[in-house]
């Protein structure tokens, strides 16, 4: 996909999707990368294809590295990228803190013994790189900030990076006010639902901040979104409308699933519509950790503390 010299580029990757995107653009000979995908080398070898198929030598031509947010399938192949076209990255402040944060054994014990989640499936996660590290090496050695409002070329249009929270607390969005194109990252997608969740850091109640963007997000022409997972799509004003109900009516049902004191662990497997593998089941408990802390903030719920365990009931 092409557009006014910007391009998509589709990444491999091994969980969630089969691959992530990232864009290009080129300006008087000069590339800017959005986005990375995920350390490892069948990314390296995809960006060696895409270099070759653009005559891109990646120790001249690459101009700079801007990330959306701090996930590794977005920031992961970041520091490589780096040491590769030694050009500087830059991320929100936000992400650079999430980014830079690093799971103890013993923290991330804690927090999950707090879900309620079995030690069992604790020992088994704290063993998964893709739990513990999020598989971002080496972390870049030159990171500065990117800020609401910068401004970029990204091929032939103006591009300005706009604060979007919510799927992270930091998340950037690019946006062209002439063409009206929105290069979405995680925040908005049309192909799934975006991932909102709480895994003990960052904000505390992202689903309220997401719906909030998302409301925000209306009073904005958007003619193209071009996101990070899934096909590029034209209609961000249905797309908002479905984003926005799907994650009310969600909130109902997972209101309605509280029928007694139950932890964030109990709760989230009777959302579960099949049986899961553990990394999936703690993918699952990110997103009821979310709803609930909503539901908590929103007076639907109340949550005590017994013995260091979380446990949540309906008011």
């Amino acid at each position: 996909m092409e557009t006014k010299g910007l391009y998509q580029v589709s990444l491999p990757l091994s969980f969630w999707n089969d691959q992530v995107h990232a864009y290009l653009g080129k300006r008087d000979g000069k590339w800017t990368i959005v986005d990375t995908g995920i350390y490892g080398v069948d990314t390296r070898k995809r960006w060696e294809s895409v270099f070759a198929q653009y005559g891109i030598d990646p120790t001249k031509d690459i101009e700079r590295i801007l990330v959306t947010h701090h996930h590794a399938d977005h920031f992961g192949f970041a520091g490589e990228m780096q040491e590769w076209t030694g050009v500087e990255v830059l991320l929100p402040e936000a992400e650079q803190e999430l980014a830079e944060r690093t799971w103890t054994k013993e923290g991330f014990r804690r927090f999950y013994q707090t879900t309620g989640l079995p030690d069992a499936m604790i020992d088994e996660l704290q063993d998964n790189a893709t739990a513990m590290n999020q598989q971002i090496l080496p972390v870049p050695s030159r990171v500065r900030v990117l800020q609401e409002g910068d401004s970029f070329f990204l091929g032939e249009l103006l591009f300005e990076a706009i604060n979007m929270p919510g799927h992270t607390s930091g998340h950037i969005c690019f946006y062209n006010r002439e063409e009206q194109i929105l290069i979405s990252g995680d925040h908005f997608t049309r192909e799934v639902v975006p991932y909102i969740s709480y895994h003990g850091y960052g904000d505390t109640n992202p689903l309220a901040t997401y719906l909030a963007t998302l409301r925000q997000m209306k009073s904005m022409e958007i003619s193209l979104v071009l996101p990070g997972h899934g096909p590029a799509f034209a209609d961000a004003p249905e797309r908002l409308n479905e984003l926005i109900s799907h994650f009310e009516s969600r909130l109902g049902f997972v209101c309605q699933q509280v029928t007694k004191e139950m932890t964030a662990y109990e709760v989230s497997r009777t959302l579960a519509t099949k049986e899961l593998a553990t990394f999936q089941q703690w993918i699952l408990l990110g997103e009821t950790n979310a709803y609930l802390r909503y539901l908590v903030e929103s007076g639907e719920l109340c949550v005590v503390t017994e013995s260091g365990v979380c446990k949540y009931s309906r008011i």
